[in-house]
Order: structure tokens, then C-alpha cells, then sequence
């Protein structure tokens, strides 16, 4: 009996090699490599903040229950109604609240010819501090070194 490692054919039974066929096909020309241009895709979510509202509870609630499960967007838009606007105090920090984290850019669409235009300057000045708030949160958890 011969000696054979694990592994190996046993003498006389390895496999025949195999025979390679050149191949004959024609190449194609080989130039500069075509770019193909890539449509960007970016997620925006939708927060419709334009029903029937009695009370700031109202709205507040209605904008927690449309973000709770919202993720990383390039875009949120928030669109409010009149009713949202008339009762919804601080509008800007809850629209702030919900996405200074999560969005890229935030939208607010009022309805048109409303003086409820500072919501959107509100909402802006409260993620700014926000955003801060929570950077020198993260700096003070870090480990120094």
C-alpha cells in the first residue's frame, strides 16, 4: 500500500488534466471606459400637518404619531393647515424636535397669503440649537485622549 496524505488522489487514480481550448472569439475594441450618468436618489419624507385641529395636544400628537417610525431622510416636509398654525404653539421647536437629527434640509409649507411665515425662521433657530446642544453633548461623553 502506498502513502497518501488526507487530501490526495491515491496513486495511479489522480484525475486526468483537463485540455484547454483556445479561445477564438473576437475581442471588441478596447477604448476609454463610457460613464453612464447615475440619477441621484434621495428620500423625503412627508409629515401632512393640514386637518381639523381644536388644541395644540392635537397637533403635537398628530406629529409624533406620523414621525415615530420616520427615519434618516434627505428632506422632511411639513405641511400645515390653518387649524395646525391657529392652535399648534412652537411649532418651530416640535418641527425642530422631530428632525434636527434625522433630515439633511427641512421644508414647511403654510398655505398661501398666512402670516405664519416665522414658523419656518423659528424652526431653523431652534435645530440650530438643537444640533448644538447635542454636540457638546457627544463631546462631553467622549473619552479625553
Amino acid at each position: 500500500m502506498t502513502e497518501r496524505r488526507p487530501g490526495e488522489w491515491p496513486a495511479g487514480l489522480s484525475p486526468a488534466p483537463v485540455a484547454t481550448v483556445p479561445d477564438d472569439t473576437p475581442q471588441p475594441p478596447q477604448g476609454p471606459p463610457v460613464e453612464v450618468p447615475v440619477a441621484e436618489v434621495r428620500l423625503v419624507v412627508t409629515v401632512d400637518l393640514t386637518g381639523r385641529y381644536d388644541s395644540n395636544a392635537q397637533v403635537s400628537r398628530d406629529l409624533r404619531k406620523q414621525t415615530r417610525y420616520s427615519t434618516d431622510c434627505h428632506t422632511a416636509v411639513v405641511r400645515l393647515g390653518e387649524d395646525a398654525l391657529r392652535v399648534g404653539t412652537g411649532l418651530g421647536s416640535l418641527i425642530a424636535s422631530a428632525f434636527f437629527l434625522a433630515a439633511r434640509d427641512v421644508e414647511i409649507h403654510v398655505p398661501a397669503g398666512t402670516r405664519w411665515a416665522y414658523v419656518a425662521a423659528e424652526a431653523q433657530q431652534y435645530m440650530r440649537r438643537y444640533a448644538a446642544d447635542h454636540a457638546q453633548m457627544l463631546n462631553r461623553t467622549r473619552t479625553p485622549g
